[in-house]
Protein backbone atom coordinates (compact mmCIF):
# COMPACT_ATOMS: atom_id res chain seq x y z
CA UNK A 1 0.00 0.00 0.00
CA UNK A 2 1.32 3.44 -0.92
CA UNK A 3 2.24 5.86 1.86
CA UNK A 4 -0.46 8.29 0.78
CA UNK A 5 -3.11 5.56 1.05
CA UNK A 6 -1.87 4.61 4.53
CA UNK A 7 -2.04 8.23 5.72
CA UNK A 8 -5.54 8.62 4.26
CA UNK A 9 -6.70 5.42 5.96
CA UNK A 10 -5.30 6.52 9.32
CA UNK A 11 -6.93 9.93 8.99
CA UNK A 12 -10.28 8.25 8.33
CA UNK A 13 -9.90 6.10 11.45
CA UNK A 14 -9.04 9.14 13.58
CA UNK A 15 -12.01 11.09 12.20
CA UNK A 16 -14.41 8.16 12.75
CA UNK A 17 -13.27 7.77 16.36
CA UNK A 18 -13.46 11.54 16.95
CA UNK A 19 -16.98 11.78 15.51
CA UNK A 20 -18.12 8.74 17.51
CA UNK A 21 -16.79 10.15 20.76
CA UNK A 22 -18.57 13.45 20.10
CA UNK A 23 -21.78 11.39 19.90
CA UNK A 24 -20.97 9.73 23.24
CA UNK A 25 -20.35 13.08 24.94
CA UNK A 26 -23.63 14.52 23.62
CA UNK A 27 -25.50 11.36 24.62
CA UNK A 28 -24.05 11.29 28.11
CA UNK A 29 -24.70 15.01 28.59
CA UNK A 30 -28.36 15.24 27.62
CA UNK A 31 -29.42 11.90 28.97
CA UNK A 32 -29.85 13.88 32.19
CA UNK A 33 -32.54 16.19 30.81
CA UNK A 34 -35.48 13.73 30.83
CA UNK A 35 -34.23 12.24 34.12
CA UNK A 36 -34.49 15.45 36.16
CA UNK A 37 -37.46 14.22 38.28
CA UNK A 38 -35.78 10.86 38.90
CA UNK A 39 -32.52 12.55 39.94
CA UNK A 40 -34.39 14.91 42.27
CA UNK A 41 -36.10 11.95 43.95
CA UNK A 42 -33.11 9.63 44.25
CA UNK A 43 -30.56 12.23 45.38
CA UNK A 44 -32.98 14.45 47.35
CA UNK A 45 -31.88 17.52 45.38
CA UNK A 46 -33.88 20.64 44.48
CA UNK A 47 -34.66 21.45 40.85
CA UNK A 48 -32.03 24.19 40.57
CA UNK A 49 -29.27 21.86 41.75
CA UNK A 50 -30.24 19.21 39.20
CA UNK A 51 -30.42 21.72 36.35
CA UNK A 52 -26.93 22.85 37.35
CA UNK A 53 -25.66 19.37 36.47
CA UNK A 54 -26.73 19.97 32.85
CA UNK A 55 -25.42 23.55 32.73
CA UNK A 56 -21.94 22.47 33.87
CA UNK A 57 -20.98 21.58 30.29
CA UNK A 58 -21.52 25.16 29.16
CA UNK A 59 -19.55 26.59 32.08
CA UNK A 60 -16.72 24.14 31.41
CA UNK A 61 -16.54 25.34 27.81
CA UNK A 62 -16.28 28.96 28.95
CA UNK A 63 -13.46 28.18 31.37
CA UNK A 64 -11.42 25.64 29.43
CA UNK A 65 -11.90 26.45 25.71
CA UNK A 66 -8.80 28.60 25.29
CA UNK A 67 -6.51 26.32 27.37
CA UNK A 68 -7.72 23.39 25.26
CA UNK A 69 -6.97 25.26 22.03
CA UNK A 70 -3.51 26.31 23.21
CA UNK A 71 -2.64 22.80 24.40
CA UNK A 72 -3.68 21.31 21.05
CA UNK A 73 -1.66 23.92 19.16
CA UNK A 74 1.46 23.24 21.22
CA UNK A 75 1.29 19.48 21.71
CA UNK A 76 -1.06 18.20 19.03
CA UNK A 77 -4.42 16.41 19.35
CA UNK A 78 -3.07 13.20 20.93
CA UNK A 79 -2.73 14.25 24.60
CA UNK A 80 -5.76 16.54 24.45
CA UNK A 81 -8.17 13.95 23.05
CA UNK A 82 -6.86 11.24 25.36
CA UNK A 83 -7.36 13.59 28.29
CA UNK A 84 -10.94 14.22 27.12
CA UNK A 85 -11.57 10.47 26.91
CA UNK A 86 -10.15 9.87 30.40
CA UNK A 87 -12.24 12.65 31.92
CA UNK A 88 -15.42 11.39 30.27
CA UNK A 89 -14.92 7.78 31.36
CA UNK A 90 -13.97 8.81 34.90
CA UNK A 91 -16.91 11.20 35.23
CA UNK A 92 -19.45 8.73 33.88
CA UNK A 93 -18.14 5.95 36.18
CA UNK A 94 -18.49 8.24 39.20
CA UNK A 95 -22.09 8.87 38.17
CA UNK A 96 -22.73 5.10 38.21
CA UNK A 97 -21.50 4.63 41.79
CA UNK A 98 -22.82 7.90 43.21
CA UNK A 99 -24.94 7.59 46.35
CA UNK A 100 -25.32 11.31 47.09
CA UNK A 101 -25.79 14.53 45.17
CA UNK A 102 -22.27 15.64 46.08
CA UNK A 103 -20.76 12.54 44.48
CA UNK A 104 -22.97 12.94 41.41
CA UNK A 105 -21.94 16.59 41.15
CA UNK A 106 -18.24 15.68 41.29
CA UNK A 107 -18.69 13.07 38.57
CA UNK A 108 -20.57 15.54 36.39
CA UNK A 109 -17.89 18.23 36.84
CA UNK A 110 -15.21 15.77 35.72
CA UNK A 111 -17.27 14.63 32.71
CA UNK A 112 -18.16 18.19 31.74
CA UNK A 113 -14.51 19.25 31.67
CA UNK A 114 -13.98 16.79 28.81
CA UNK A 115 -16.34 18.75 26.56
CA UNK A 116 -14.06 21.74 25.81
CA UNK A 117 -11.01 19.52 25.32
CA UNK A 118 -12.93 17.47 22.75
CA UNK A 119 -14.81 20.18 20.82
CA UNK A 120 -13.20 23.59 21.37
CA UNK A 121 -9.94 22.99 19.42
CA UNK A 122 -11.70 21.22 16.54
CA UNK A 123 -9.97 23.50 13.99
CA UNK A 124 -6.51 22.28 14.99
CA UNK A 125 -7.59 18.70 15.69
CA UNK A 126 -8.87 18.22 12.14
CA UNK A 127 -5.97 19.97 10.41
CA UNK A 128 -3.12 18.45 12.41
CA UNK A 129 -4.78 15.03 12.04
CA UNK A 130 -4.55 15.42 8.26
CA UNK A 131 -8.25 15.93 7.48
CA UNK A 132 -8.61 17.79 4.18
CA UNK A 133 -12.38 18.23 3.89
CA UNK A 134 -12.62 20.29 7.05
CA UNK A 135 -16.10 21.73 6.48
CA UNK A 136 -17.61 18.29 6.04
CA UNK A 137 -15.65 16.92 9.01
CA UNK A 138 -16.71 19.83 11.22
CA UNK A 139 -20.32 19.18 10.26
CA UNK A 140 -20.00 15.48 11.10
CA UNK A 141 -18.50 16.17 14.52
CA UNK A 142 -21.03 18.83 15.51
CA UNK A 143 -23.87 16.86 13.92
CA UNK A 144 -23.05 13.71 15.89
CA UNK A 145 -22.76 15.72 19.10
CA UNK A 146 -26.33 16.98 18.57
CA UNK A 147 -27.50 13.55 17.41
CA UNK A 148 -26.28 12.13 20.72
CA UNK A 149 -28.21 14.85 22.58
CA UNK A 150 -31.38 14.13 20.60
CA UNK A 151 -31.27 10.34 21.00
CA UNK A 152 -30.54 10.70 24.71
CA UNK A 153 -33.56 12.94 25.17
CA UNK A 154 -35.74 10.41 23.37
CA UNK A 155 -34.37 7.15 24.84
CA UNK A 156 -33.67 8.04 28.46
CA UNK A 157 -37.31 7.93 29.67
CA UNK A 158 -37.60 4.29 28.61
CA UNK A 159 -34.82 3.16 31.00
CA UNK A 160 -34.14 3.47 34.70
CA UNK A 161 -31.69 6.03 36.09
CA UNK A 162 -29.12 3.36 36.90
CA UNK A 163 -29.42 1.76 33.46
CA UNK A 164 -28.92 5.11 31.75
CA UNK A 165 -25.80 5.84 33.78
CA UNK A 166 -24.32 2.38 33.16
CA UNK A 167 -25.04 2.59 29.42
CA UNK A 168 -23.25 5.93 29.05
CA UNK A 169 -20.25 4.65 31.03
CA UNK A 170 -19.93 1.53 28.85
CA UNK A 171 -20.20 3.60 25.66
CA UNK A 172 -17.55 6.01 26.95
CA UNK A 173 -15.15 3.18 27.80
CA UNK A 174 -15.53 1.45 24.42
CA UNK A 175 -15.38 4.54 22.19
CA UNK A 176 -12.87 6.33 24.43
CA UNK A 177 -10.47 3.40 24.11
CA UNK A 178 -10.89 3.50 20.32
CA UNK A 179 -10.17 7.24 20.27
CA UNK A 180 -7.12 6.89 22.54
CA UNK A 181 -5.64 4.20 20.30
CA UNK A 182 -6.44 5.92 16.98
CA UNK A 183 -4.83 9.27 17.86
CA UNK A 184 -1.38 7.70 18.17
CA UNK A 185 -1.00 8.44 14.44
CA UNK A 186 -1.53 12.18 14.77
CA UNK A 187 1.26 14.76 14.45
CA UNK A 188 2.93 15.85 17.72
CA UNK A 189 1.86 19.51 17.42
CA UNK A 190 2.40 22.75 15.59
CA UNK A 191 5.62 24.60 16.39
CA UNK A 192 6.78 27.53 14.24
CA UNK A 193 8.75 30.63 15.14
CA UNK A 194 7.77 32.27 11.84
CA UNK A 195 4.05 31.70 12.44
CA UNK A 196 3.31 31.95 16.18
CA UNK A 197 0.09 30.72 17.72
CA UNK A 198 -2.45 33.54 17.96
CA UNK A 199 -6.18 34.27 18.12
CA UNK A 200 -7.67 36.28 15.28
CA UNK A 201 -10.65 38.24 16.62
CA UNK A 202 -13.55 37.24 14.39
CA UNK A 203 -17.07 38.52 13.73
CA UNK A 204 -18.06 34.87 13.31
CA UNK A 205 -18.04 34.59 17.10
CA UNK A 206 -21.27 36.60 17.20
CA UNK A 207 -22.96 34.01 14.96
CA UNK A 208 -22.00 31.28 17.43
CA UNK A 209 -23.18 33.44 20.35
CA UNK A 210 -26.60 34.11 18.80
CA UNK A 211 -27.40 30.67 17.36
CA UNK A 212 -26.35 28.77 20.49
CA UNK A 213 -28.02 31.09 22.96
CA UNK A 214 -31.32 31.34 21.09
CA UNK A 215 -31.46 27.57 20.51
CA UNK A 216 -31.10 26.96 24.24
CA UNK A 217 -33.45 29.85 25.05
CA UNK A 218 -36.19 28.33 22.91
CA UNK A 219 -35.69 24.93 24.50
CA UNK A 220 -35.84 26.33 28.02
CA UNK A 221 -38.90 28.57 27.61
CA UNK A 222 -41.06 26.49 25.26
CA UNK A 223 -42.98 24.67 27.99
CA UNK A 224 -43.64 27.70 30.18
CA UNK A 225 -44.52 29.93 27.20
CA UNK A 226 -46.98 27.35 25.82
CA UNK A 227 -48.50 26.80 29.26
CA UNK A 228 -48.96 30.56 29.60
CA UNK A 229 -50.85 30.49 26.30
CA UNK A 230 -53.00 27.58 27.62
CA UNK A 231 -51.77 25.09 25.01
CA UNK A 232 -52.90 21.55 25.98
CA UNK A 233 -50.15 19.17 27.18
CA UNK A 234 -47.60 21.99 27.20
CA UNK A 235 -44.99 19.88 29.05
CA UNK A 236 -45.10 17.13 26.42
CA UNK A 237 -45.15 19.59 23.53
CA UNK A 238 -42.19 21.52 24.96
CA UNK A 239 -40.09 18.36 25.33
CA UNK A 240 -41.07 17.27 21.82
CA UNK A 241 -40.02 20.65 20.38
CA UNK A 242 -36.63 20.45 22.11
CA UNK A 243 -36.01 16.97 20.67
CA UNK A 244 -36.92 18.22 17.20
CA UNK A 245 -34.45 21.09 17.56
CA UNK A 246 -31.64 18.68 18.41
CA UNK A 247 -32.52 16.32 15.55
CA UNK A 248 -32.70 19.24 13.12
CA UNK A 249 -29.39 20.55 14.43
CA UNK A 250 -27.70 17.19 13.92
CA UNK A 251 -28.99 16.87 10.35
CA UNK A 252 -28.21 20.50 9.51
CA UNK A 253 -24.63 20.39 10.76
CA UNK A 254 -23.84 17.23 8.81
CA UNK A 255 -25.69 18.20 5.62
CA UNK A 256 -24.50 21.78 5.28
CA UNK A 257 -20.97 20.85 6.31
CA UNK A 258 -21.00 18.37 3.44
CA UNK A 259 -22.66 20.81 1.03
CA UNK A 260 -20.27 23.63 1.95
CA UNK A 261 -17.30 21.38 1.26
CA UNK A 262 -18.31 20.93 -2.38
CA UNK A 263 -19.23 24.54 -3.11
CA UNK A 264 -16.62 26.97 -4.37
CA UNK A 265 -18.45 29.81 -2.63
CA UNK A 266 -19.82 28.73 0.75
CA UNK A 267 -20.20 32.40 1.74
CA UNK A 268 -23.27 32.59 -0.51
CA UNK A 269 -24.62 29.50 1.22
CA UNK A 270 -24.06 31.16 4.59
CA UNK A 271 -26.00 34.23 3.49
CA UNK A 272 -28.95 32.09 2.42
CA UNK A 273 -28.85 30.16 5.69
CA UNK A 274 -28.58 33.39 7.70
CA UNK A 275 -31.73 34.90 6.16
CA UNK A 276 -33.71 31.64 6.35
CA UNK A 277 -32.64 31.06 9.97
CA UNK A 278 -33.74 34.57 10.93
CA UNK A 279 -37.15 34.05 9.35
CA UNK A 280 -37.73 30.74 11.15
CA UNK A 281 -36.39 32.20 14.38
CA UNK A 282 -38.95 35.00 14.19
CA UNK A 283 -41.80 32.63 13.30
CA UNK A 284 -41.01 30.64 16.47
CA UNK A 285 -40.76 33.82 18.54
CA UNK A 286 -44.05 35.25 17.27
CA UNK A 287 -45.87 32.05 18.18
CA UNK A 288 -44.24 31.72 21.61
CA UNK A 289 -45.42 35.22 22.51
CA UNK A 290 -48.92 34.61 21.16
CA UNK A 291 -48.54 37.29 18.47
CA UNK A 292 -49.29 34.54 15.94
CA UNK A 293 -51.77 31.81 16.77
CA UNK A 294 -49.99 28.67 17.97
CA UNK A 295 -50.41 25.62 15.76
CA UNK A 296 -48.39 22.81 17.30
CA UNK A 297 -47.60 21.15 13.98
CA UNK A 298 -46.46 24.43 12.45
CA UNK A 299 -44.42 25.29 15.55
CA UNK A 300 -42.82 21.85 15.41
CA UNK A 301 -41.77 22.39 11.80
CA UNK A 302 -40.44 25.83 12.73
CA UNK A 303 -38.37 24.45 15.61
CA UNK A 304 -36.98 21.62 13.47
CA UNK A 305 -36.29 24.01 10.60
CA UNK A 306 -34.50 26.49 12.82
CA UNK A 307 -32.39 23.67 14.24
CA UNK A 308 -31.59 22.38 10.74
CA UNK A 309 -30.77 25.70 9.07
CA UNK A 310 -29.42 27.47 12.15
CA UNK A 311 -26.95 24.77 13.09
CA UNK A 312 -25.92 24.37 9.47
CA UNK A 313 -25.04 28.06 9.54
CA UNK A 314 -23.37 27.63 12.95
CA UNK A 315 -21.16 24.85 11.56
CA UNK A 316 -20.04 26.82 8.51
CA UNK A 317 -19.35 29.88 10.68
CA UNK A 318 -17.29 27.72 13.06
CA UNK A 319 -15.19 26.50 10.15
CA UNK A 320 -14.92 30.05 8.80
CA UNK A 321 -13.47 31.22 12.12
CA UNK A 322 -10.78 28.53 11.78
CA UNK A 323 -9.97 29.50 8.19
CA UNK A 324 -9.18 33.06 9.26
CA UNK A 325 -6.19 31.74 11.20
CA UNK A 326 -2.67 31.89 9.81
CA UNK A 327 -1.69 28.31 10.65
CA UNK A 328 -3.06 24.99 11.88
CA UNK A 329 -2.29 25.74 15.52
CA UNK A 330 -4.05 29.08 15.48
CA UNK A 331 -7.06 27.45 13.79
CA UNK A 332 -7.75 25.58 17.02
CA UNK A 333 -7.49 28.80 19.01
CA UNK A 334 -10.03 30.35 16.63
CA UNK A 335 -12.56 27.55 17.10
CA UNK A 336 -11.88 27.53 20.85
CA UNK A 337 -12.73 31.24 21.05
CA UNK A 338 -15.84 30.61 18.91
CA UNK A 339 -16.92 27.85 21.29
CA UNK A 340 -16.31 30.06 24.31
CA UNK A 341 -18.42 32.85 22.79
CA UNK A 342 -21.19 30.36 22.00
CA UNK A 343 -21.33 29.10 25.57
CA UNK A 344 -21.15 32.59 27.03
CA UNK A 345 -24.37 33.17 25.12
CA UNK A 346 -25.85 29.96 26.50
CA UNK A 347 -24.93 31.04 30.05
CA UNK A 348 -26.25 34.60 29.75
CA UNK A 349 -29.09 34.95 27.25
CA UNK A 350 -31.63 32.35 28.49
CA UNK A 351 -31.31 33.65 32.07
CA UNK A 352 -31.61 37.34 31.10
CA UNK A 353 -34.15 37.12 28.28
CA UNK A 354 -36.14 34.04 29.29
CA UNK A 355 -38.48 35.74 31.80
CA UNK A 356 -39.24 38.56 29.33
CA UNK A 357 -41.26 36.22 27.10
CA UNK A 358 -43.97 36.37 29.79
CA UNK A 359 -43.44 39.80 31.36
CA UNK A 360 -42.51 41.93 28.31
CA UNK A 361 -43.15 39.90 25.14
CA UNK A 362 -42.87 42.86 22.75
CA UNK A 363 -39.50 43.90 24.18
CA UNK A 364 -38.42 40.26 24.04
CA UNK A 365 -39.28 40.11 20.34
CA UNK A 366 -37.39 43.32 19.54
CA UNK A 367 -34.23 42.25 21.39
CA UNK A 368 -34.29 38.82 19.73
CA UNK A 369 -34.83 40.29 16.26
CA UNK A 370 -31.99 42.79 16.62
CA UNK A 371 -29.54 40.22 18.02
CA UNK A 372 -30.26 37.89 15.13
CA UNK A 373 -30.13 40.65 12.49
CA UNK A 374 -26.62 41.60 13.59
CA UNK A 375 -25.61 37.96 13.13
CA UNK A 376 -27.28 37.88 9.70
CA UNK A 377 -25.12 40.85 8.68
CA UNK A 378 -21.85 38.97 9.35
CA UNK A 379 -21.66 36.87 6.14
CA UNK A 380 -22.57 39.98 4.12
CA UNK A 381 -19.81 42.02 5.75
CA UNK A 382 -17.00 39.46 5.80
CA UNK A 383 -15.59 39.34 2.31
CA UNK A 384 -12.83 36.78 2.45
CA UNK A 385 -11.47 33.79 4.27
CA UNK A 386 -7.85 32.92 4.81
CA UNK A 387 -6.08 30.71 2.29
CA UNK A 388 -3.24 29.91 4.67
CA UNK A 389 -4.60 27.06 6.77
CA UNK A 390 -3.26 23.81 5.42
CA UNK A 391 -4.15 24.21 1.84
CA UNK A 392 -6.67 26.57 0.55
CA UNK A 393 -9.54 28.78 1.35
CA UNK A 394 -11.92 30.91 -0.59
CA UNK A 395 -12.52 34.48 -1.48
CA UNK A 396 -15.79 36.16 -2.14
Amino acid sequence: MRRGDVVSSRTSVILAAYVSFAFVVGFGWFILAPLVPAIMTRFHAPLGSVLLLISLYGYAMIVASLPAGLWTAKRGPKPVLRFAAILTVAGFLVRVVSSSYTELFIGQVVAALAYPFLIAPIGSVLRISGVKRTKMATGLVIGCLFLGMALASLSAPSMSLGTNFRLTALLAIAVGLWLAISVKWTAPGFVSQAQPIAIAVSPWWWVGFVISSISVLYGSISTIALAHLHIPRAVFVGAFLSSLTFLGSAAGAAFFGWLGQFRDNSMTLQRILAIASWLLLMICALQLTGTFSVHVRGLAWSYAGFGFLGNGWYTLALEASARQAQNAGSAGMGTAAYSMASNLGVAIVPVVLGPLVLTSPNLWLVILAVMALVAVAVPFIVRSQSTNVLGGGEVN
